[in-house]
């Protein structure tokens, strides 16, 4: 009988295992997470600060390079969607577009700011979130370690069209932060925020005349 019992007990315990198993999940816990990393510092200086100072400034190199970093802890793409100009435009975001990046998704590239430094780039936003309580497209400057030191905005743009950002940088001339562009978002599957990034350029007033 105690045989019996137990082969009985088992029986049960298993089935609601199973039963616990098969519950429907509870509502997603939704959390901040994420961070920046960027590359060993090296001090860029500009030979014109009339010219670009961006390097790769449309990404037709095809890939996340030449000045360009992943730096995000999210994989960031040089996609052929939709660009601006040329063939290639950069995506921050999940690699198929769906849900969100849990952390981070962007690039960014080492600067230095010339005197009346104006930033200009195209931007492509797409999101269905309310508000950047969890999930948003970003810019910002960057100092050595990662961390924020300006950001030059934080949205949840849904207009499938390109749109032009531009910020007065000229109160930090002569420094060198990292500028980065892309998403960040908490892994939340049943909402989507992306950003595709054109054709950056940072230039100023020409350089001085030598002494």
């Amino acid at each position: 009988m105690a045989r019996v019992d137990r082969r009985r007990w088992a029986a049960l315990f298993v089935l609601a295992m199973l039963t616990i198993a098969a519950a429907p999940a509870g509502p997603h816990r939704r959390t901040v997470v994420g961070h920046f990393k960027v590359p060993k510092h090296s001090a860029r200086r500009l030979p014109n600060y009339a010219a670009n100072a961006i390097t790769n400034p449309d990404f037709e190199s095809g890939d996340v390079d030449q000045g360009w970093h992943q730096c995000g802890d999210v994989r960031a793409y040089v996609t052929r969607d939709h660009p601006f100009s040329g063939v290639y435009d950069e995506y921050s975001g999940t690699a198929n577009g769906r849900g969100e990046p849990l952390g981070n998704s962007g690039v960014c590239q080492e600067i230095t700011i010339p005197p009346g430094g104006v930033l200009t780039a195209k931007l492509y936003q797409l999101s269905d979130e309310a508000d950047t309580t969890y999930a948003y497209q970003e810019a910002d400057l960057l100092d050595n370690r990662g961390y924020v030191v300006v950001n030059l905005y934080s949205s949840v743009n849904n207009d499938p069209a390109w749109l032009s950002g531009t910020w007065n940088l000229g109160a930090f001339a002569g420094r060198t932060y990292w500028l980065y562009f892309g998403v960040h978002g908490d892994g939340y599957a049943r909402l989507s925020t992306q950003q595709f990034v054109d054709d950056v350029r940072l230039a100023g007033t020409a350089s001085p005349a030598a002494k």
